[in-house]
């Protein structure tokens, strides 16, 4: 009788340790292949698909892709798990698309100290630049004119920004002004009067505009310049 029990003891501690260490994993899945994630980091979306296919893993995309400084736009930025780590096969890889580095406008600056524009360019993380004089009559020394590139204009955070200062004198020379949005026949008329001359024509598609309508001007408008100057223009083709 006794022998009989602790036969059923030894049976059912048997039992359980089967149970624990073989049965168990296998139904949680222990015994499913494993594998390192491979790394892919700065790759385009085709090729990091690709990859993690082939190691037999799945990726999916966050909606949203995020800024970077580091990594070039459409490239993989983020990939969780990180690379190196062990995983089960059929595992779902999420990765985050780069969107590169992010643009910030150019703001408005006429009429500020020059101090003022550099702490309003450095809240942007935009670097201030040279310090350009330029005659204006308009404008009293010392204060911004305007700023290369223009307000308005997109730019790269952490490009840098030149900043155009009032000399308060003209000089004789001639205010430029502004031609945008003019006709080519109109704008080409202005600049002769003023005694400029017209330089080199660059005609760009563009579905919005009229063709032969002033898109940019170089020197912008609002510089003083000498008799002469020419004038170059980009127009809608």
């Amino acid at each position: 009788m006794l022998h009989g029990i602790f036969f059923w003891i030894f049976a059912s501690l048997a039992i359980v340790v089967i149970v624990n260490w073989i049965a168990m994993p296998v139904i949680s899945g222990s015994f499913v292949e494993t594998m390192p994630v491979p790394n892919v980091v700065d790759m385009e979306a085709v090729e990091a698909e690709a990859v993690l296919s082939k190691a037999g893993l799945k990726a999916k995309w966050a909606k949203d892709g995020r800024y970077s400084s580091e990594i070039a736009a459409n490239r993989v930025l983020i990939q969780m798990p990180a690379a190196g780590r062990t995983v089960k096969e059929n595992r779902t890889i999420f990765l985050t698309l780069s969107k590169g580095r992010q643009e910030v406008e150019i703001p408005d600056l006429r009429g500020v100290s020059p101090r003022q524009a550099e702490i309003s360019l450095q809240r942007l993380e935009l670097l201030p630049g040279e310090k350009i004089e330029g005659a204006h009559t308009a404008i009293p020394r010392g204060v911004v004119i305007r700023t290369e590139p223009d307000v308005g204009q997109k730019v790269r955070v952490g490009s840098k920004v030149n900043i155009i200062i009032s000399s308060g004198k003209s000089l004789g020379k001639i205010l430029l002004p502004n031609l945008r949005d003019m006709s080519l026949i109109r704008a080409t008329a202005i600049i002769d009067s003023l005694g400029f001359k017209v330089g080199q024509i660059v005609s760009i598609q563009l579905e919005d505009k009229l063709p032969n309508t002033v898109l940019e001007m170089s020197p912008k408008p609002g510089e003083y310049l000498e008799s002469d100057v020419e004038i170059n223009l980009t127009v809608a083709e």
